[in-house]
């Protein structure tokens, strides 16, 4: 048949293979031409060789992993088009079972499944349907911030952790301000409750104020009138010494508990420092 080309413009470069990487690597992955003493450790043999061995609970039976083989398959690729079978290989695993009750070690090749065969073209024939590989984008790892507007100019932050391998972690600022954190797509909890949950020193509210926050201790006698005592947030909890009654937790705000610790025998208070309060983690531990 003659081929005619309209076009101006000449091809200059041939077309690559575009499914190179795809046959080259999954050959690199089942590494058929090698012996099995000879293949790397990568592929289908490190996975095998990550699981195995095997041992029981009372370490009295152990299975070795010693080689696989990949038999030739049992039906031609039109007929598993036609019978919607899986195009693949018989993949065999040889195992090694010895232990105290065995005098001798157990050498048994086990069958395992089949291993799907790739066609020249990068596609694998799976129930009779000719099935490929998509690459998936992929996040590179690290921390990424961002910031949204909302209504009246009000900005929210965000911060997303990506892991090379993992779970992402989304921390981000709520309308009603508080720091709240999800774990890939899990619920929202308070970023305080996954510190608490990383490390048992910061399960205690005090030493997390403390980690975040300059704190201060004030002496009640000294204080002058028309000092914003109210405004102030406690460290640790006040705790009335008449009745015994805690009257603020920590992280609380003093507000019309002034008027009772004033008059009081409570002679200190442990607060934050007002000058560089944000009461974002502190309405996050609320």
């Amino acid at each position: 048949m003659e081929q005619r080309y309209f076009g101006r413009a000449s091809e200059i470069l041939a077309i690559p293979d575009l499914v190179e990487i795809e046959t080259r690597k999954y050959q690199e992955f089942l590494q058929l031409s090698a012996a099995p003493a000879k293949r790397r450790n990568s592929g289908l043999e490190m996975v095998l060789r990550e699981v195995f061995p095997i041992t029981s609970y009372d370490e009295s039976m152990r299975l070795d992993y010693l080689s696989y083989r990949l038999g030739r398959p049992r039906y031609t690729p039109d007929q598993c088009r036609a019978l919607r079978l899986t195009y693949g290989m018989p993949f065999r695993i040889t195992v090694r079972l010895s232990g105290q009750a065995y005098p001798e070690p157990i050498e048994e090749e086990v069958y395992v499944g089949e291993i799907p065969i790739m066609m020249g073209g990068g596609e694998f024939i799976i129930n009779g349907a000719e099935r490929v590989i998509v690459s998936q984008l992929h996040r590179s790892p690290g921390v990424d911030f961002s910031m949204e507007l909302e209504a009246g100019d009000r900005r929210l932050h965000s911060c997303r952790i990506i892991p090379e391998r993992g779970s992402w972690i989304e921390t981000n600022v709520s309308k009603k301000d508080v720091l709240q954190m999800r774990i890939d797509q899990s619920s929202k909890i308070p970023v305080t409750a996954f510190l608490r949950a990383m490390d048992a020193k910061y399960s205690d509210t005090e030493t997390i104020i403390r980690l975040i926050y300059e704190t201060k201790r004030l002496l009640l006698s000294q204080e002058k009138r028309g000092t914003p005592v109210q405004d102030m947030y406690v460290v640790s909890p006040v705790v009335s010494k008449e009745t015994g009654e805690i009257l603020l937790e920590a992280g609380e705000r003093v507000g019309e508990k002034w008027e009772h610790i004033r008059n009081s025998s409570i002679k200190q208070l442990d607060v934050v420092d007002d000058s560089q309060c944000d009461p974002l983690i502190l309405n996050t531990i609320q």
